[in-house]
């Protein structure tokens, strides 16, 4: 979160930037407990306002280990002691922290197309969603800057799959006109900046850096499973 260091408007936008980033998990626990999906949105906006009315979240930065738990054992705790609260603050009670038109579709479809699992290995499933296209923004953002964004969407599926029928490496060698041994050698190196990529997003949900190993390893069985 926002040190206090920080002006302002850079304290507004990481705030901001924190809510789009753990609506969804938050979202997909909520649906879990039987919450229309309406209700899901609003209550998750209100227990956004009530860990910023609170300053719940500059106490968690470096006290409460892993971001994950902290934040979910502190959604229950709301919706068990703050129900009349979270109900004032519903429709039109509220501020609107998190615009949710251009994510509730893809939230909503990601919580229907879950199947099994309890409510809280589906907020496992969707934090781990969220953090994986965190990564891949970040290696977005960065082949870009590299003028290598053709290499990346050429590479994707060979690192987070997404395909049934998946392209051959030797096809795609071809359409990008390089020896199959050099895409071989970019692929690689993709999966490395990936899986640092991976690493980095983790870290900023830990307190120490002691514990992203043991949060990674985590994220990778939930990926696996």
């Amino acid at each position: 979160m926002a040190a206090q260091s920080q002006s302002p408007e850079s304290a507004r936008l990481a705030l901001t930037t924190f809510c789009q980033e753990y609506w969804p998990p938050l979202y997909a626990f909520l649906r879990r407990r039987g919450h229309s999906p309406s209700d899901a949105q609003d209550l998750t906006q209100a227990f956004f306002a009530h860990l910023i009315a609170q300053n719940t979240l500059s106490r968690a930065d470096r006290a409460k280990g892993r971001l994950r738990t902290f934040l979910l054992g502190s959604l229950q705790h709301f919706l068990a002691n703050e129900h009349d609260r979270a109900q004032a603050l519903k429709r039109g009670g509220g501020q609107r922290l998190v615009s949710l038109d251009d994510h509730v579709v893809a939230a909503e479809a990601a919580v229907l197309a879950a199947a099994g699992g309890d409510d809280t290995s589906h907020y496992d499933q969707s934090w781990a969603a969220t953090l994986v296209s965190r990564a891949w923004e970040r290696l977005q953002r960065a082949f870009a800057e590299e003028g290598k964004t053709r290499l990346l969407d050429a590479l994707k599926l060979f690192v987070v799959g997404g395909s049934t029928h998946p392209p051959s490496q030797e096809g795609i060698a071809a359409q990008l006109d390089m020896p199959i041994s050099t895409l071989r050698t970019h692929l690689q190196r993709l999966r490395q900046r990936y899986r640092q990529a991976l690493r980095t997003e983790v870290a900023r949900t830990v307190s120490s850096p002691a514990e992203t190993d043991d949060e990674l390893q985590y994220l990778y069985r939930i990926l696996m499973s």
